[in-house]
């Protein structure tokens, strides 16, 4: 019988105040499982001005200095990560990588050497997932090897890469698990009629139909073509649909996107917002939800969303097929096919109240099934070998 875990260690080569997805849900997860009465510690590395140790909220956060261009970088956290993990034997129970970089290595094998239960979390999409980008070089390459001897547990974020690993022989020898993002659905809730249309005055916008991306500006996320797609539809109607476009988050495709918005002549209905704090009051004056990638692996935004009682238009992809029913809580079409995707805008615009339906819908899910209640019960039991 496993025994109880007590304590754990969360393996993050970045962390907060870096809030990119992976960060957000170590952090999130670490301050629920705190909430739970275990010990929880985050090795991380430590950025110029952090200190070397943080209590944050009982979440103790230990930051191991490094230094050198990336590759030297992330080689010493590797390493240092392993030491630690090999000299603080007796203070954890459990180790739970964010991520299957190089310190998955360093964990995997301390737990080899420790016997301390030792879990891998896979990011990204098919096609963009860490299995298929680690294929692509030598130590990717000697790095899977390694997790197909070593078998450590490996926690999946979406059934697309699940069932990709499942069905490829070089892969079936590993031990998958599929599992999920949570979101805080008591914060993240859906906001009254009148509070919604004060969210909708706070931006600045009137009680237009209101379609809201939340994300890295990347040529993955499809944000560009999404664009296209709304001036062709704004073009072919008789009249200009009462509806507003907002595009939330930076990347490497903003000035792009800032071009398509003038040349395409949309400044009255898309606007670029940048990257923000607090998306609070974004999802709480947007009536749809858009997701438009080609690959996606579990969007932390797309589940807050759903918990806000927002819509969602998605691509079918990744967890997007996982977390949305067709019809019910949202709509999905082909990425690659804009006929579908331009289908699914004429539905949310002939019918205002579609939106509503469907994010009462979209927001029983993420109670039931991603609420990060939910989630810690599950990861304590995956922690205890319950399941």
């Amino acid at each position: 019988m496993t025994p109880a875990v007590n304590s754990v260690v969360m393996l993050s080569q970045t962390f907060y105040p870096a809030m990119g997805g992976s960060e957000k849900q170590a952090l999130s997860l670490s301050r629920s499982l705190a909430g739970r009465g275990l010990r929880v510690t985050v090795l991380t590395r430590q950025p110029g001005g952090l200190p070397a140790a943080e209590d944050m909220g009982g979440v103790l956060v230990r930051r191991l200095p490094v230094f050198g261009p990336r590759a030297v970088d992330s080689a010493l956290f590797m390493l240092k990560s392993f030491f630690w993990l090999l000299a603080h034997r007796s203070e954890y129970d459990a180790v739970h990588v964010h991520l299957a970089s190089s310190p998955a290595v360093a964990a995997v094998l301390a737990g080899r050497l420790t016997g301390r239960r030792t879990l891998v979390k896979l990011g990204g999409g098919r096609g963009v997932d860490e299995i298929t980008l680690s294929m692509g070089t030598l130590l990717g390459r000697l790095k899977l090897a390694f997790f197909r001897a070593a078998r450590p547990e490996l926690l999946v974020m979406n059934g697309e890469v699940y069932d990709w690993l499942k069905g490829t022989k070089e892969f079936s020898g590993l031990r998958l698990r599929q599992f999920r993002n949570g979101v805080d659905t008591g914060r993240y809730t859906p906001p009254l009629y009148n509070e919604k249309i004060n969210a909708k005055t706070a931006l600045g916008l009137d009680n237009a139909a209101l379609f809201l991306f939340v994300g890295r500006l990347s040529p993955e996320k499809r944000v560009k073509e999404f664009i296209e797609a709304w001036a062709e539809l704004f073009s072919e109607e008789a009249a200009p649909p009462k509806a507003r476009l907002l595009i939330v988050g930076d990347g490497p495709e903003r000035a792009a996107l800032e071009r398509a918005v003038a040349d395409l002549g949309l400044a009255g209905s898309v606007t670029l917002a940048g990257r923000k704090e607090d998306l609070l009051p974004y999802y709480q004056a947007a009536d749809v939800f858009i997701l438009p990638s080609i690959s996606e692996g579990l969007s932390n935004s797309m589940l807050e969303a759903m918990a806000c009682g927002v819509a969602v238009l998605a691509s079918r992809v990744g967890g997007a097929r996982d977390a949305i029913e067709p019809g019910v809580s949202g709509c999905l079409f082909d990425p690659l096919s804009r006929a579908e995707l331009k289908a699914c805008l004429r539905r949310h615009l002939a019918d205002r109240g579609l939106a509503l339906r469907m994010g009462e819908a979209a927001r029983r899910t993420a109670v039931e099934k991603y609420s990060m209640a939910r989630v810690t019960d599950d990861i304590l039991r995956i922690y205890e070998g319950e399941v």
